[in-house]
């Protein structure tokens, strides 16, 4: 019995793989349970970050992310005294070139962190600390067992795979996403391993609470050739603007880096920020998942879109240039949303009719993360896991394609750092 791993590497290695999707599964919904709780106990209510916002009065909703922000910081700079000189945190860096080892002190730092920020209304995403814990749960199944550096650092990239799943539900762009972005190539030999952490953690969250797709838009026609050459036109506007929005955080980041400020009261800044947005359109709290939904299913009028798209550039610029910890891939979805709902109603004010607007949203979604991650086919599968919407998939794969190769000719890059920087630092 004893002999098994040394004859069968292989073996173990999906043993593990496994236990690492449970366990990381069990971690997301552990993040998401505590984060259900202080939201509870911060406003009284439950529900979605914007329900609970519409339930508040202006001035709580507008003080909320000041005061989470402000914990938030102290949360951090508390947390790096106590661990200076510690391993780091950082799961991509853990996979692409460092040992496989995570700081767990710093990891449920940045989580504690990340929760403080996420359930006051900060306007950013869950998914970053989701996918950390569970990546951190990999890092620890790799200390009870002895093994070499290739498998410490897949047992990482199944915690990231099982993170990803369980918080998107979404198994499939999970193993994508590990291979597109946090390794930028595709290892043949370690998808079973991905695949069976992925699913793993697909299969107990849909134990525990069931499993459904996490976007449900309107009934939509299958894509003719007039309205894919529609989407096309899309997807170029989109693929455009790509470069423009990384350009954009890049600003809110170098423009709180000048401020003479501790880091508690920068994030609290940050905060200030989206309240003061939210005090008008409560839609600014949270990661944009509510407002999203509502955009694949109504039409709206578009200055309304509009409106609501340059506040929340503004509401992510501000929460993550503060230094909050957290996931920008959500808001990127929004973006894409209400960018995709603004060209749909343009091209139909050129040629009523032309494109559904549930359509027009979907694949502004997966043209924009295309084009901002640099990460076409994770855009693609995202989209149709989140949604189930397959008889979409050849505009979308179409729109994400294009997208993708544009913001690059445009100088776009990869929204993760590369190995080189990963180096360097």
């Amino acid at each position: 019995m004893h002999s098994l791993p040394k004859r069968h590497p292989h073996v173990l290695n999906l043993l593990l793989a496994a236990a690492c999707g449970m366990l990381g599964a069990l971690l997301v919904l552990c993040f998401q349970s505590a984060l259900h709780g202080i939201e509870h106990l911060l406003t009284g209510h439950s529900g979605s970050l914007v329900g609970i916002a519409r339930q508040l009065p202006p001035w709580q909703r507008a003080l909320a992310p000041v005061v989470g922000g402000l914990l938030a910081g102290a949360v951090l700079e508390q947390g790096r005294h106590l661990l200076r000189g510690s391993a780091s945190g950082d799961y991509l860096e853990a996979v692409r070139v460092g040992d496989g080892h995570l700081a767990l002190r710093r990891t449920l730092v940045n989580s504690l962190s990340s929760l403080a920020t996420v359930a006051s209304g900060g306007s950013i995403g869950r998914e970053g600390a989701m996918v950390a814990l569970s990546a951190q749960g990999g890092s620890l199944l790799s200390r009870f067992v002895p093994m070499t550096l290739p498998a410490r650092r897949l047992l990482v990239a199944c915690g990231i795979a099982a993170g990803w799943a369980a918080a998107y539900h979404a198994p499939l762009s999970a193993v994508v996403f590990v291979c597109e972005v946090v390794w930028r190539r595709l290892d043949w030999r370690a998808l079973p391993a991905l695949l069976l952490a992925a699913l793993t953690a697909s299969l107990t969250v849909d134990h525990l609470f069931g499993l459904q797709p996490l976007y449900r838009p309107a009934s939509l026609p299958a894509a003719d050739h007039l309205a894919l050459a529609g989407y096309c036109l899309l997807a170029l506007a989109l693929g455009a603007c790509s470069p423009l929005f990384l350009k954009w955080m890049e600003l809110g980041r170098a423009a709180f880096a000048r401020l003479p400020l501790r880091l508690p009261l920068r994030m609290a800044l940050g905060g200030a920020v989206v309240g003061g947005l939210a005090w008008f359109w409560p839609q600014m709290w949270g990661n944009g998942y509510s407002t999203v939904s509502w955009l694949l299913q109504a039409e709206p009028a578009w200055q309304l879109v509009l409106i609501l798209l340059l506040c929340k550039l503004c509401a992510t610029a501000a929460t993550s240039g503060s230094g909050a910890v957290g996931g920008i891939f959500t808001p990127m979805l929004f973006a894409g949303a209400a960018g995709g709902a603004l060209a749909g109603q343009l091209l139909n004010l050129l040629l009523p009719g032309w494109l559904p607007l549930g359509g027009a949203v979907m694949v502004g979604m997966a043209a924009f993360l295309a084009a901002t991650a640099q990460a076409p086919l994770l855009a693609i599968l995202m989209l149709m896991e989140l949604t189930a919407a397959w008889h979409m998939l050849p505009p979308v794969a179409l729109a994400a394609l294009l997208a993708a190769r544009i913001g690059r000719r445009l100088g776009g890059r990869a929204l993760y750092q590369d190995e080189a920087a990963l180096r360097r630092r």
